[in-house]
């Protein structure tokens, strides 16, 4: 059983307890931060994540797309997942940022484990192949 590692970024306090619930009651390794700033640095000091669940409305020196770009600066195959309630305006401020799937917010608890590919909580995760474009 392989046991992802994902960092979630997201200022909403509230939003971020959720994810990092759900995601740590369903067996995964989930490390949180609050702001841009504080994800640079766990990349920085050189911890390996699977997926990046990040806001694109984020406080600090990136917002999602930018945190997106450094991630794979350091992790080159980490997978994204852009966390918003603008997926319109997302998708227009996206032009030219990296590809990345589109979690909606208002979300609950089993959408985040679902577009992860978490079948049931702490026994399947299912890499997904990551598309490119």
């Amino acid at each position: 059983m392989t046991t992802p590692r994902i960092l979630f970024a997201d200022d909403n306090k509230d939003i971020l307890d959720l994810g990092i619930t759900a995601l740590k009651e369903a067996g995964c390794e989930a490390m949180p931060a609050i702001n841009s700033d504080i994800a640079c640095l766990l990349f920085e000091q050189g911890l390996r994540f699977d997926v990046l669940v990040t806001d694109i409305v984020l406080p600090g020196v990136l917002d999602g797309f930018g945190l997106a770009a450094k991630a794979r600066e350091f992790i080159p195959d980490i997978r994204i997942i852009y966390s918003t309630g603008f997926g319109s305006v997302a998708r227009i401020r996206a032009r030219g940022a990296l590809y990345g799937e589109l979690l909606a917010k208002p979300w609950q608890g089993r959408d985040l484990l679902k577009i992860i590919g978490i079948r049931e909580p702490g026994l399947d995760f299912i890499q997904p192949t990551r598309k490119t474009g």
